[in-house]
């Protein structure tokens, strides 16, 4: 049914769209941590690497907002900066033929699921107002 509305009537519900991913990545940005030091340079990065992803598919507009980009190095940094790491122990962890290496901890710094739980209720309300709007229009309402 998406696909039968006249073309302004979906340019408003991706405009929403757009509009909440937009002020997403902004926030998540804005809540990112800020590299400290010589020893994790790369938190700096974390914060650079948040950027917005929007599509159309074949009956539905996506929008998200990601944290890193898809490479599995910048997915476990990310990962580790959301959820936190912390060395259990065991010889596992540990690379073959050294001595014991204690890789320590990092405490969590959930940015993107805070931007989720602010930008969530929020975009609820855009896109019922673009529905809302576009169904008026039509005569639907």
């Amino acid at each position: 049914a998406f696909d039968h509305l006249p073309r302004k009537q979906r340019k408003y519900i991706g405009d929403a769209i757009c509009r909440s991913i937009i002020e997403g990545v902004a926030l998540a940005r804005s809540m990112a941590p800020v590299g400290s030091g010589p020893r994790d340079p790369d938190v700096g990065r974390f914060k650079e690497g948040i950027h917005a992803k929007f599509e159309k598919e074949p009956h539905a507009f996506v929008g998200s907002i990601e944290a890193a980009p898809p490479t599995r190095d910048a997915q476990v940094k990310a990962m580790s900066i959301e959820f936190g790491r912390q060395y259990k122990g065991g010889k596992k962890r540990q690379p073959k033929g050294r001595e014991f290496r204690d890789t320590g901890r990092t405490d969590p710094v959930s940015v993107m699921r805070r931007t989720q739980s602010i930008i969530g209720p929020k975009h609820v309300g855009r896109i019922k107002r673009a529905m809302n709007k576009a169904a008026k229009e039509l005569g639907l309402k």
